[in-house]
Formats: structure tokens, C-alpha cells, sequence
């Protein structure tokens, strides 16, 4: 059984708590997820779901008609030298 994580996911487009209900509802029909939050004022959901699940609950979000904005963000690191530093950053 894989790991658990806590997502964050934007949401955009509700605009009532009916809207909140609806984008809850949706995301706690996905496989593993628990813990299902949904904050209209802050438009995000906090969602408890194996590590991997992602996909779904951004499919899951897309399919009760709303949207999960994608961010995409490049890091430069400075002084990683040799293989090991990368492993270091990319278990950190």
C-alpha cells in the first residue's frame, strides 16, 4: 500500500458553498482519498490521498466542472557538485 500524503489543490470557479459541497463531494469519491476539505474563501481543498493520486483528483475536480490551475516553478540550485547532491535535493 503506498503512502499517504496531504495535497493542496487550487480550485477556481466556485463561487457558493453549494460549489464547495459539489468539488467535496467529488474529491472524496477518489480511491484512497480522506480527510476531504474544501474552503471557499481561500478556493483550495485539502485532500489526504496516496502518494500518485494527483491525477485523479485533478480529473475528479475537472469532471464536477471546475478547474485546478497548474503552476509550474524552476529552481536554480547553487553548489551541487556530484550525484550525491542530487539525490540530497531531491529527497529534501
Amino acid at each position: 500500500m503506498s503512502e499517504s500524503t496531504t495535497f493542496d489543490l487550487p480550485i477556481a470557479g466556485m463561487t457558493c458553498a453549494s460549489c464547495a459541497g459539489r468539488v467535496e463531494r467529488a474529491l472524496s469519491k477518489v480511491a484512497g482519498a480522506s480527510a476531504v476539505s474544501v474552503n471557499l474563501a481561500t478556493e483550495l481543498a485539502r485532500v489526504q490521498a496516496p502518494e500518485g493520486s494527483l491525477p485523479a483528483l485533478k480529473q475528479a475536480v475537472e469532471q464536477a466542472g471546475y478547474s485546478v490551475p497548474v503552476h509550474t516553478l524552476e529552481l536554480n540550485i547553487e553548489g551541487m557538485t556530484c550525484a550525491s547532491c542530487v539525490g540530497r535535493v531531491e529527497r529534501a
